[in-house]
Protein backbone atom coordinates (compact mmCIF):
# COMPACT_ATOMS: atom_id res chain seq x y z
CA UNK A 1 0.00 0.00 0.00
CA UNK A 2 2.87 2.37 0.84
CA UNK A 3 6.19 2.76 -0.94
CA UNK A 4 7.90 3.81 2.34
CA UNK A 5 8.92 0.99 4.66
CA UNK A 6 8.18 2.74 7.97
CA UNK A 7 5.26 4.67 9.42
CA UNK A 8 7.49 7.73 9.81
CA UNK A 9 8.35 7.75 6.11
CA UNK A 10 4.70 7.16 5.15
CA UNK A 11 3.72 10.09 7.38
CA UNK A 12 6.23 12.43 5.71
CA UNK A 13 4.86 11.40 2.34
CA UNK A 14 1.41 12.50 3.54
CA UNK A 15 2.81 15.80 4.88
CA UNK A 16 4.37 16.54 1.50
CA UNK A 17 1.13 15.70 -0.32
CA UNK A 18 -1.32 17.59 1.94
CA UNK A 19 0.55 20.01 4.27
CA UNK A 20 -2.55 22.17 4.86
CA UNK A 21 -4.97 19.29 5.50
CA UNK A 22 -6.25 18.96 9.06
CA UNK A 23 -4.79 16.08 11.06
CA UNK A 24 -6.25 16.95 14.50
CA UNK A 25 -9.47 18.68 15.56
CA UNK A 26 -9.34 19.47 19.27
CA UNK A 27 -12.66 21.25 19.78
CA UNK A 28 -10.92 24.63 20.08
CA UNK A 29 -8.48 24.54 17.17
CA UNK A 30 -7.30 22.55 14.17
CA UNK A 31 -3.79 21.18 13.72
CA UNK A 32 -2.63 20.69 10.13
CA UNK A 33 -0.05 18.20 8.92
CA UNK A 34 2.45 21.07 8.54
CA UNK A 35 1.68 22.31 12.10
CA UNK A 36 2.17 18.85 13.54
CA UNK A 37 5.36 18.28 11.56
CA UNK A 38 6.80 21.53 12.95
CA UNK A 39 5.80 20.46 16.47
CA UNK A 40 7.54 17.11 16.26
CA UNK A 41 10.62 18.81 14.79
CA UNK A 42 10.83 21.03 17.88
CA UNK A 43 10.55 17.97 20.09
CA UNK A 44 13.27 16.23 18.12
CA UNK A 45 15.60 19.13 18.94
CA UNK A 46 14.54 19.16 22.60
CA UNK A 47 15.06 15.42 23.04
CA UNK A 48 18.49 15.70 21.40
CA UNK A 49 19.43 18.47 23.85
CA UNK A 50 18.48 16.09 26.68
CA UNK A 51 20.97 13.56 25.31
CA UNK A 52 18.51 11.22 23.60
CA UNK A 53 20.31 9.28 20.88
CA UNK A 54 19.81 6.45 18.42
CA UNK A 55 19.29 3.03 19.94
CA UNK A 56 17.80 4.29 23.22
CA UNK A 57 14.35 3.50 24.60
CA UNK A 58 12.55 6.58 25.98
CA UNK A 59 9.39 6.56 28.10
CA UNK A 60 6.51 9.02 27.52
CA UNK A 61 3.88 9.43 30.26
CA UNK A 62 1.88 12.48 29.21
CA UNK A 63 -1.55 13.90 29.83
CA UNK A 64 -1.46 15.76 26.47
CA UNK A 65 -2.00 13.09 23.85
CA UNK A 66 -1.06 15.11 20.74
CA UNK A 67 2.29 15.94 22.36
CA UNK A 68 2.75 12.23 23.06
CA UNK A 69 2.09 11.44 19.41
CA UNK A 70 4.54 14.14 18.29
CA UNK A 71 7.04 12.75 20.81
CA UNK A 72 6.79 9.29 19.22
CA UNK A 73 7.68 10.66 15.78
CA UNK A 74 10.42 12.89 17.22
CA UNK A 75 12.05 9.88 18.88
CA UNK A 76 11.82 7.93 15.63
CA UNK A 77 13.58 10.84 13.92
CA UNK A 78 16.49 10.36 16.36
CA UNK A 79 16.53 6.60 15.87
CA UNK A 80 15.18 6.04 19.41
CA UNK A 81 12.27 3.81 20.47
CA UNK A 82 9.25 5.25 22.35
CA UNK A 83 7.64 3.47 25.28
CA UNK A 84 4.19 4.99 25.87
CA UNK A 85 3.15 4.76 29.52
CA UNK A 86 -0.04 5.59 31.43
CA UNK A 87 0.46 8.77 33.45
CA UNK A 88 -2.30 7.60 35.82
CA UNK A 89 -0.25 4.62 36.99
CA UNK A 90 1.70 4.84 40.25
CA UNK A 91 5.26 6.17 39.69
CA UNK A 92 6.67 2.85 40.92
CA UNK A 93 4.75 1.01 38.18
CA UNK A 94 5.87 3.47 35.51
CA UNK A 95 9.51 3.13 36.53
CA UNK A 96 9.23 -0.66 36.76
CA UNK A 97 7.86 -0.84 33.20
CA UNK A 98 10.62 1.50 32.03
CA UNK A 99 13.25 -0.75 33.60
CA UNK A 100 11.78 -3.84 31.92
CA UNK A 101 11.95 -2.08 28.54
CA UNK A 102 15.50 -0.88 29.37
CA UNK A 103 14.46 2.74 28.92
CA UNK A 104 17.21 5.31 29.43
CA UNK A 105 14.74 7.89 30.78
CA UNK A 106 11.05 8.77 31.13
CA UNK A 107 9.48 12.14 30.26
CA UNK A 108 6.13 13.42 31.57
CA UNK A 109 4.13 16.65 31.34
CA UNK A 110 2.28 15.65 34.54
CA UNK A 111 3.94 17.74 37.24
CA UNK A 112 3.02 15.27 39.96
CA UNK A 113 4.96 12.58 38.09
CA UNK A 114 7.88 14.79 37.09
CA UNK A 115 8.64 15.38 40.80
CA UNK A 116 9.72 11.75 41.12
CA UNK A 117 13.33 10.66 40.71
CA UNK A 118 13.88 9.08 37.32
CA UNK A 119 11.06 11.01 35.59
CA UNK A 120 11.95 14.17 33.66
CA UNK A 121 9.72 17.10 32.72
CA UNK A 122 8.49 16.77 29.14
CA UNK A 123 10.33 19.32 26.95
CA UNK A 124 8.41 22.48 26.07
CA UNK A 125 9.11 25.69 24.14
CA UNK A 126 12.18 24.67 22.15
CA UNK A 127 12.63 26.25 18.72
CA UNK A 128 13.11 24.06 15.68
CA UNK A 129 16.43 24.37 13.86
CA UNK A 130 15.28 22.92 10.56
CA UNK A 131 12.24 23.17 8.33
CA UNK A 132 9.62 20.44 8.87
CA UNK A 133 10.31 18.86 5.49
CA UNK A 134 14.02 18.42 6.31
CA UNK A 135 13.09 15.77 8.86
CA UNK A 136 14.22 12.23 8.24
CA UNK A 137 11.86 9.57 9.59
CA UNK A 138 13.27 6.46 7.98
CA UNK A 139 14.95 4.40 10.69
CA UNK A 140 15.98 0.79 10.26
CA UNK A 141 12.74 -1.17 9.57
CA UNK A 142 13.88 -3.93 11.94
CA UNK A 143 14.45 -1.50 14.81
CA UNK A 144 11.89 -1.31 17.62
CA UNK A 145 9.16 1.23 16.78
CA UNK A 146 6.75 0.56 19.64
CA UNK A 147 6.13 -1.61 22.66
CA UNK A 148 2.71 -3.24 22.68
CA UNK A 149 1.68 -3.69 26.29
CA UNK A 150 -0.95 -6.16 27.50
CA UNK A 151 -3.82 -4.78 29.58
CA UNK A 152 -2.45 -5.70 32.99
CA UNK A 153 -5.93 -6.47 34.33
CA UNK A 154 -4.97 -9.69 36.13
CA UNK A 155 -1.19 -9.46 36.36
CA UNK A 156 1.81 -7.35 35.49
CA UNK A 157 1.52 -5.95 31.94
CA UNK A 158 3.69 -7.76 29.38
CA UNK A 159 5.72 -5.87 26.80
CA UNK A 160 5.94 -7.00 23.18
CA UNK A 161 8.43 -5.01 21.04
CA UNK A 162 7.25 -4.30 17.48
CA UNK A 163 9.65 -3.33 14.71
CA UNK A 164 9.00 -0.47 12.28
CA UNK A 165 8.33 -2.97 9.52
CA UNK A 166 5.94 -5.07 11.64
CA UNK A 167 4.07 -2.00 12.79
CA UNK A 168 3.59 -0.67 9.28
CA UNK A 169 2.33 -4.06 8.07
CA UNK A 170 -0.16 -4.17 10.96
CA UNK A 171 -1.48 -0.72 10.04
CA UNK A 172 -1.76 -1.74 6.39
CA UNK A 173 -3.77 -4.81 7.41
CA UNK A 174 -6.04 -2.64 9.53
CA UNK A 175 -6.73 -0.32 6.60
CA UNK A 176 -6.93 -2.88 3.82
CA UNK A 177 -8.00 -6.29 5.08
CA UNK A 178 -10.98 -5.14 7.11
CA UNK A 179 -9.93 -6.47 10.52
CA UNK A 180 -11.61 -3.44 12.04
CA UNK A 181 -14.41 -3.02 9.50
CA UNK A 182 -15.24 0.38 8.04
CA UNK A 183 -13.17 3.32 9.21
CA UNK A 184 -12.63 7.02 8.66
CA UNK A 185 -12.23 10.26 10.61
CA UNK A 186 -11.89 9.00 14.17
CA UNK A 187 -13.19 10.44 17.43
CA UNK A 188 -10.61 9.57 20.09
CA UNK A 189 -10.81 9.91 23.86
CA UNK A 190 -8.71 6.97 25.09
CA UNK A 191 -5.17 7.35 26.38
CA UNK A 192 -2.42 6.64 23.84
CA UNK A 193 -0.91 4.20 26.34
CA UNK A 194 -3.70 1.88 25.10
CA UNK A 195 -2.15 0.21 22.01
CA UNK A 196 -5.44 0.19 20.09
CA UNK A 197 -5.59 3.99 20.25
CA UNK A 198 -2.07 4.36 18.87
CA UNK A 199 -2.89 2.01 15.99
CA UNK A 200 -5.88 4.15 14.99
CA UNK A 201 -3.81 7.35 15.17
CA UNK A 202 -0.99 5.81 13.10
CA UNK A 203 -3.49 4.58 10.52
CA UNK A 204 -5.22 7.95 10.12
CA UNK A 205 -1.99 9.97 10.14
CA UNK A 206 -0.59 8.12 7.13
CA UNK A 207 -3.90 8.02 5.25
CA UNK A 208 -4.92 11.68 5.45
CA UNK A 209 -7.89 11.15 7.78
CA UNK A 210 -8.75 13.40 10.74
CA UNK A 211 -8.43 12.55 14.42
CA UNK A 212 -11.07 14.40 16.44
CA UNK A 213 -9.63 14.43 19.95
CA UNK A 214 -11.38 14.61 23.30
CA UNK A 215 -9.24 15.46 26.37
CA UNK A 216 -8.22 12.49 28.52
CA UNK A 217 -10.12 14.15 31.38
CA UNK A 218 -13.47 14.64 29.64
CA UNK A 219 -17.16 14.89 30.41
CA UNK A 220 -19.82 12.88 28.59
CA UNK A 221 -21.06 16.19 27.22
CA UNK A 222 -17.67 16.72 25.52
CA UNK A 223 -17.68 13.19 24.13
CA UNK A 224 -21.25 13.66 22.86
CA UNK A 225 -20.27 16.91 21.11
CA UNK A 226 -17.29 15.24 19.43
CA UNK A 227 -19.45 12.36 18.19
CA UNK A 228 -21.87 14.88 16.68
CA UNK A 229 -19.00 16.62 14.82
CA UNK A 230 -19.92 16.92 11.15
CA UNK A 231 -16.76 15.05 10.10
CA UNK A 232 -16.90 12.24 12.69
CA UNK A 233 -17.07 8.80 11.09
CA UNK A 234 -15.90 6.26 13.67
CA UNK A 235 -15.12 5.85 17.35
CA UNK A 236 -13.65 3.09 19.51
CA UNK A 237 -14.77 3.05 23.15
CA UNK A 238 -14.43 0.84 26.17
CA UNK A 239 -17.71 -0.75 27.35
CA UNK A 240 -17.72 1.39 30.50
CA UNK A 241 -17.78 4.53 28.31
CA UNK A 242 -20.55 3.18 26.08
CA UNK A 243 -22.70 2.43 29.13
CA UNK A 244 -21.91 5.87 30.58
CA UNK A 245 -22.78 7.58 27.30
CA UNK A 246 -26.13 5.76 27.18
CA UNK A 247 -26.90 6.88 30.73
CA UNK A 248 -25.87 10.47 29.93
CA UNK A 249 -28.17 10.62 26.91
CA UNK A 250 -31.06 9.15 28.90
CA UNK A 251 -30.45 11.51 31.84
CA UNK A 252 -30.34 14.54 29.52
CA UNK A 253 -33.58 13.51 27.81
CA UNK A 254 -31.82 13.19 24.46
CA UNK A 255 -33.14 9.79 23.41
CA UNK A 256 -34.74 10.22 20.00
CA UNK A 257 -36.69 8.06 17.59
CA UNK A 258 -33.46 6.67 16.14
CA UNK A 259 -29.78 6.31 17.05
CA UNK A 260 -28.20 9.61 18.07
CA UNK A 261 -24.99 9.15 16.08
CA UNK A 262 -26.52 7.92 12.84
CA UNK A 263 -23.75 9.49 10.70
CA UNK A 264 -21.08 7.18 12.10
CA UNK A 265 -19.89 4.33 9.89
CA UNK A 266 -18.68 2.47 12.98
CA UNK A 267 -18.90 2.61 16.77
CA UNK A 268 -16.64 -0.08 18.15
CA UNK A 269 -16.60 -1.58 21.64
CA UNK A 270 -13.19 -2.96 22.53
CA UNK A 271 -11.37 -4.05 25.67
CA UNK A 272 -14.08 -5.91 27.59
CA UNK A 273 -17.56 -7.40 27.46
CA UNK A 274 -20.56 -5.38 26.29
CA UNK A 275 -23.29 -7.98 26.25
CA UNK A 276 -27.03 -8.58 26.46
CA UNK A 277 -29.31 -5.70 27.30
CA UNK A 278 -26.42 -3.19 27.55
CA UNK A 279 -25.45 -4.04 23.97
CA UNK A 280 -28.91 -3.94 22.38
CA UNK A 281 -29.80 -0.72 24.24
CA UNK A 282 -26.57 0.95 23.08
CA UNK A 283 -27.26 -0.06 19.48
CA UNK A 284 -30.76 1.43 19.69
CA UNK A 285 -29.77 4.68 21.43
CA UNK A 286 -26.25 5.37 20.13
CA UNK A 287 -25.59 3.84 16.72
CA UNK A 288 -26.93 1.15 14.45
CA UNK A 289 -23.28 0.68 13.36
CA UNK A 290 -22.26 -0.49 16.84
CA UNK A 291 -20.00 -3.54 16.86
CA UNK A 292 -18.35 -5.63 19.56
CA UNK A 293 -14.83 -6.92 19.07
CA UNK A 294 -12.88 -9.57 20.96
CA UNK A 295 -9.10 -9.39 20.74
CA UNK A 296 -5.81 -10.35 22.33
CA UNK A 297 -2.46 -8.58 22.49
CA UNK A 298 -0.70 -11.42 20.68
CA UNK A 299 -3.08 -11.92 17.73
CA UNK A 300 -5.14 -8.73 17.43
CA UNK A 301 -8.89 -8.80 16.77
CA UNK A 302 -10.26 -12.35 16.91
CA UNK A 303 -14.00 -11.89 16.33
CA UNK A 304 -16.65 -9.24 15.71
CA UNK A 305 -20.38 -9.00 16.41
CA UNK A 306 -22.39 -6.43 14.45
CA UNK A 307 -25.62 -5.68 12.60
CA UNK A 308 -28.56 -8.05 12.98
CA UNK A 309 -26.33 -10.55 14.83
CA UNK A 310 -26.38 -8.20 17.83
CA UNK A 311 -30.14 -8.73 18.11
CA UNK A 312 -29.99 -12.49 17.50
CA UNK A 313 -26.84 -13.28 19.54
CA UNK A 314 -26.47 -10.41 22.06
CA UNK A 315 -24.38 -12.42 24.54
CA UNK A 316 -21.85 -13.53 21.92
CA UNK A 317 -18.65 -11.79 20.77
CA UNK A 318 -19.42 -12.78 17.16
CA UNK A 319 -17.92 -15.17 14.66
CA UNK A 320 -14.12 -15.43 14.36
CA UNK A 321 -12.61 -13.41 11.52
CA UNK A 322 -11.95 -15.42 8.39
CA UNK A 323 -8.17 -15.61 8.92
CA UNK A 324 -8.50 -16.76 12.56
CA UNK A 325 -8.77 -20.42 13.47
CA UNK A 326 -10.46 -20.55 16.87
CA UNK A 327 -11.01 -23.71 18.84
CA UNK A 328 -11.97 -24.57 22.40
CA UNK A 329 -9.62 -26.92 24.23
CA UNK A 330 -9.48 -28.59 27.63
CA UNK A 331 -6.72 -28.25 30.23
CA UNK A 332 -4.58 -30.70 28.24
CA UNK A 333 -5.00 -28.88 24.92
CA UNK A 334 -7.46 -31.39 23.46
CA UNK A 335 -10.32 -29.95 21.37
CA UNK A 336 -13.80 -29.80 22.88
CA UNK A 337 -17.14 -30.12 21.04
CA UNK A 338 -19.49 -27.22 20.36
CA UNK A 339 -21.31 -25.71 23.35
CA UNK A 340 -18.75 -27.05 25.85
CA UNK A 341 -16.76 -24.52 27.88
CA UNK A 342 -12.97 -24.61 27.80
CA UNK A 343 -9.91 -22.51 27.01
CA UNK A 344 -10.17 -20.26 23.96
CA UNK A 345 -7.27 -20.88 21.58
CA UNK A 346 -6.68 -18.90 18.41
CA UNK A 347 -4.25 -19.26 15.54
CA UNK A 348 -3.31 -16.68 12.90
CA UNK A 349 -0.81 -17.90 10.31
CA UNK A 350 1.84 -19.63 12.45
CA UNK A 351 1.01 -17.69 15.63
CA UNK A 352 -1.02 -19.70 18.17
CA UNK A 353 -2.09 -18.09 21.43
CA UNK A 354 -4.49 -18.41 24.33
CA UNK A 355 -5.90 -15.01 25.34
CA UNK A 356 -6.50 -16.31 28.87
CA UNK A 357 -10.28 -16.56 28.54
CA UNK A 358 -12.73 -19.43 28.86
CA UNK A 359 -15.61 -19.76 26.46
CA UNK A 360 -17.35 -21.91 23.86
CA UNK A 361 -18.44 -22.02 20.21
CA UNK A 362 -22.09 -22.69 19.42
CA UNK A 363 -23.42 -24.76 16.50
CA UNK A 364 -23.59 -21.66 14.27
CA UNK A 365 -19.94 -20.78 14.87
CA UNK A 366 -20.55 -17.86 17.26
CA UNK A 367 -17.97 -17.43 20.02
CA UNK A 368 -18.99 -16.84 23.64
CA UNK A 369 -16.62 -15.64 26.38
CA UNK A 370 -17.65 -16.64 29.89
CA UNK A 371 -14.71 -15.19 31.83
CA UNK A 372 -11.00 -15.03 32.38
CA UNK A 373 -9.25 -18.23 33.40
CA UNK A 374 -8.11 -16.43 36.56
CA UNK A 375 -11.71 -15.39 37.30
CA UNK A 376 -12.99 -18.88 38.10
CA UNK A 377 -13.15 -19.12 41.87
CA UNK A 378 -13.74 -22.03 44.22
CA UNK A 379 -14.69 -21.73 47.88
CA UNK A 380 -16.09 -24.38 50.21
CA UNK A 381 -16.28 -26.76 47.25
CA UNK A 382 -18.45 -24.38 45.22
CA UNK A 383 -17.11 -23.05 41.92
CA UNK A 384 -18.39 -19.83 40.42
CA UNK A 385 -17.48 -17.20 37.87
CA UNK A 386 -16.24 -13.83 39.13
CA UNK A 387 -17.95 -11.71 36.40
CA UNK A 388 -21.30 -13.37 37.15
CA UNK A 389 -20.93 -12.51 40.83
CA UNK A 390 -19.82 -8.97 39.96
CA UNK A 391 -22.95 -8.44 37.85
CA UNK A 392 -25.18 -9.74 40.64
CA UNK A 393 -23.53 -7.46 43.21
CA UNK A 394 -24.01 -4.48 40.88
CA UNK A 395 -27.69 -5.29 40.41
CA UNK A 396 -28.28 -5.81 44.13
CA UNK A 397 -26.41 -2.71 45.32
CA UNK A 398 -26.94 -0.36 42.37
CA UNK A 399 -23.18 0.18 42.22
CA UNK A 400 -21.56 1.49 39.06
CA UNK A 401 -18.79 -1.14 39.04
CA UNK A 402 -17.63 -4.15 41.01
CA UNK A 403 -14.49 -6.27 40.96
CA UNK A 404 -14.35 -9.68 42.68
CA UNK A 405 -10.88 -10.98 43.54
CA UNK A 406 -9.54 -13.86 45.63
CA UNK A 407 -7.20 -13.21 48.54
CA UNK A 408 -5.43 -15.54 50.96
CA UNK A 409 -7.40 -16.08 54.17
CA UNK A 410 -5.94 -15.52 57.60
CA UNK A 411 -6.35 -19.24 58.34
CA UNK A 412 -4.28 -20.15 55.29
CA UNK A 413 -6.85 -22.53 53.79
CA UNK A 414 -9.12 -21.68 50.85
CA UNK A 415 -9.03 -18.15 49.47
CA UNK A 416 -11.40 -15.49 50.67
CA UNK A 417 -13.62 -13.73 48.16
CA UNK A 418 -13.35 -9.95 48.31
CA UNK A 419 -15.66 -7.63 46.37
CA UNK A 420 -14.35 -4.14 45.60
CA UNK A 421 -17.41 -1.99 44.89
CA UNK A 422 -17.48 1.45 43.26
CA UNK A 423 -19.82 3.47 45.46
CA UNK A 424 -19.67 6.00 48.27
CA UNK A 425 -17.90 4.51 51.34
CA UNK A 426 -20.63 6.04 53.52
CA UNK A 427 -23.06 3.47 52.03
CA UNK A 428 -21.30 0.60 53.82
CA UNK A 429 -24.18 -0.39 56.09
CA UNK A 430 -26.74 -0.34 53.28
CA UNK A 431 -24.49 -2.38 50.95
CA UNK A 432 -23.93 -5.03 53.64
CA UNK A 433 -27.65 -5.31 54.28
CA UNK A 434 -28.48 -5.75 50.60
CA UNK A 435 -25.79 -8.38 50.06
CA UNK A 436 -26.94 -10.40 53.08
CA UNK A 437 -30.55 -10.23 51.88
CA UNK A 438 -30.04 -11.12 48.23
CA UNK A 439 -26.94 -13.34 47.97
CA UNK A 440 -26.66 -16.85 49.35
CA UNK A 441 -23.86 -17.61 51.83
CA UNK A 442 -22.33 -19.96 49.23
CA UNK A 443 -21.46 -17.15 46.81
CA UNK A 444 -21.66 -14.06 49.04
CA UNK A 445 -18.22 -12.36 49.29
CA UNK A 446 -16.39 -12.74 52.60
CA UNK A 447 -15.37 -9.09 52.65
CA UNK A 448 -16.09 -5.89 50.74
CA UNK A 449 -14.15 -2.74 49.96
CA UNK A 450 -16.01 0.44 48.99
CA UNK A 451 -14.22 2.96 46.75
CA UNK A 452 -15.45 6.12 45.06
CA UNK A 453 -13.61 5.12 41.86
CA UNK A 454 -11.95 1.84 40.94
CA UNK A 455 -8.48 2.10 39.33
CA UNK A 456 -8.44 1.30 35.63
CA UNK A 457 -5.94 0.35 32.98
CA UNK A 458 -5.22 2.52 29.93
CA UNK A 459 -7.94 0.56 28.09
CA UNK A 460 -10.38 1.41 30.92
CA UNK A 461 -10.60 -2.14 32.23
CA UNK A 462 -10.58 -2.55 36.00
CA UNK A 463 -6.96 -2.88 37.18
CA UNK A 464 -7.42 -6.12 39.11
CA UNK A 465 -3.74 -6.63 39.81
CA UNK A 466 -3.52 -3.14 41.33
CA UNK A 467 -6.57 -3.80 43.52
CA UNK A 468 -5.13 -7.12 44.68
CA UNK A 469 -1.87 -5.38 45.64
CA UNK A 470 -3.76 -2.64 47.49
CA UNK A 471 -5.67 -5.19 49.55
CA UNK A 472 -2.50 -7.10 50.39
CA UNK A 473 -0.79 -3.90 51.54
CA UNK A 474 -3.79 -2.35 53.37
CA UNK A 475 -6.03 -5.19 54.62
CA UNK A 476 -7.74 -2.76 57.00
CA UNK A 477 -9.81 -1.39 54.08
CA UNK A 478 -11.74 -4.68 53.96
CA UNK A 479 -15.03 -4.98 55.85
CA UNK A 480 -16.50 -8.35 56.79
CA UNK A 481 -20.05 -9.03 55.60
Amino acid sequence: MYAPDTIGAAFLKQVEATPDAILFETGTKAVTYADFSARLDMMRVAFAEHGVAAGQVVGLANTHQIDTFAGIFALWALGASPLVLDFRSPPSDILEQAIRARASCVFSDFRKLARNDGILAFPQGVEATATPYALTLAPEPRGTADFIMSSGTTGAPKLYPASHGELLKAIERMALRGDRGQWGNAVSCLNLSFPGTRYIWYRNAINGRKIITVPVFFSYGELDAALLHQDAEEVTLAPVLIRGLVQHIKAQGLVGTGPRYDRLVKMQSIGGPLLGRDLTEAKSILSGKLCVTYSSTQTGIISRLEGDAIDSHPTSVGKPLRHHLVRIVDDHGLPLPNNEIGHIETRVADNTARPGDRGYLDDEGYLYVVGRVQEYLCRNGVSFNAPDLENRIQRVTGAALCCVIPAASEAGDEDQIIAVIETEPSHLGEVKTRLRAHLSPLTRPDKIVLMRALPKTSGLKIARAQLRQMIEETPEVCHAI
